[in-house]
């Protein structure tokens, strides 16, 4: 018989350790094996793998399943709020996905297949080493938002997309909707409602919330008083914790450079750098030298031109843009360390600058190519903001001569 000594949390990050303890009574049996099958939420079988019992056949033996279950979640719900128009709450996609495990034995040239089995879920997190031991899924479902950002700082006009966990055992009901005033002063409140709170659902798990403040002004159709007067906004989980964005309230002197990037915890955290950005590109030439046609001269006195010699037989260049951010909080430079290390960040931008419709925001996935990054305070560094490189995540390549 075999036992699960312990398992993982029944929504654990995909990329994090997914570690099933197990032990068997049979271990003493000639030739004697466990035998792990892991299967999608379509019941396809992913891996079949065996295992030889431990030197000491009474100890438990430990499987770790992530690399084979992160395969199943993916980074492609990031959205602008006007893409998903006129929807407020969107469900999971590539965020979440079940999977079950089913432990059974061989022994004696037989397979004794699952004997017991168990489910579960992984989101596309990747949670700090030191952090996760101390991760409970209860923490988060129900009841937060998938960010480490206390507060977030947007305009009025962006994108905010918040992702939440959703119970298999009790679905949310709805999320409220609170707007102040400058003096904290409450001003408007309403409820954006669930529409997916089916519990049967695997997509229905993780949820998406698309909450920019121009875009609440036009699905919830408050008031332009309530509009102007807005200093900051809440949105709560029903009988969860509150996620403020404040609004920026300062002049905006430069176009400002909008980010949005893969948090650890899986949700998408945006970020403006609004000071004035600086534009460059990087050149890479591979070429040859060949002989002109006239060897003497290289002239074509027909043409009245002289030869190409050097021929550029493949041309590449990277577009880059420099962003350097406001003052910074003590949280924010702490929070954006998160940033540094995101496998997946976006820049806003406008189409009309790549030819498109002219107004029309798009993202366009970008890379950072900073390796440290030191955590300042306001203690002992005083005033200070971030600079960061970033390079559009493609190569152009030019004609060849």
């Amino acid at each position: 018989m075999i036992t699960i000594i312990s398992q993982p949390d029944k929504f654990t990050p995909a990329h994090n350790p997914v570690c099933f303890s197990i032990s068997s009574d049979n271990y003493a049996q000639p030739g004697f094996y466990y035998v792990v099958d892991v299967y999608n939420s379509n019941g396809q079988i992913l891996v079949t793998q065996k295992f030889q019992p431990p030197v000491v056949g009474t100890d438990p033996i430990d499987i770790e399943l992530h690399m084979i279950l992160q395969e199943l979640v993916a980074p492609n719900y990031c959205r602008l709020n006007q893409v998903v128009s006129p929807a407020l709450v969107e469900t999971g996609a590539g965020m979440i996905a079940s999977y079950t495990v089913k432990f059974g034995e061989q022994y004696g040239g037989t397979v004794y297949a699952n004997l017991i089995n168990t489910s579960g879920y992984v989101f596309n997190a990747s949670i700090n080493y030191l952090r996760f031991a101390f991760y409970n899924s209860t923490s988060y479902l129900n009841n937060r938002f998938l960010t480490n950002f206390p507060a977030q700082t947007a305009r009025k006009k962006d994108s905010v997309m918040l992702s939440i966990l959703q119970s298999e055992d009790a679905a949310i009901t709805g999320f409220n909707v609170e707007i102040f005033n400058l003096a904290g002063n409450s001003i408007y409140t309403d409820t954006i409602n669930n529409p997916y709170n089916s519990l049967d659902q695997t997509s229905n798990r993780a949820l998406h919330l698309h909450v920019g403040f121009d875009y609440l002004y036009s699905q919830l159709a408050f008031s332009s008083t309530i509009y102007n007067l807005a200093a900051y906004y809440t949105i709560t989980p029903e009988g969860g914790q509150p996620q403020r964005v404040n609004l920026y309230s300062q002049c905006e002197r430069f176009p400002g450079k909008r980010l949005y990037f893969l948090n650890e915890l899986g949700g998408f955290d945006g970020f403006n750098f609004m000071l004035a950005s600086q534009q460059s590109q990087t050149t890479e030439r591979n070429t040859y030298q060949r002989q002109p046609s006239n060897k003497k001269t290289g002239y074509d006195p027909a043409s009245r031109r002289f030869e190409t010699t050097t021929r550029n037989y493949s041309t590449s260049y990277t577009e880059k843009i420099k962003v350097i951010s406001d003052y910074l909080s003590d949280t924010e430079s702490q929070m954006l360390a998160d940033l540094m290390s995101s496998p997946l960040i976006y820049m806003e931008a406008d189409a009309g600058d790549y030819g498109g419709a002219a107004g029309q925001l798009i993202l366009i996935p970008v890379d950072t190519k900073v390796n440290d990054y030191t955590i300042k305070k306001t203690r002992t560094d005083k005033l200070f903001n971030l600079e960061l490189d970033l390079e559009l995540n493609y190569k152009n390549f030019r004609q060849v001569v």
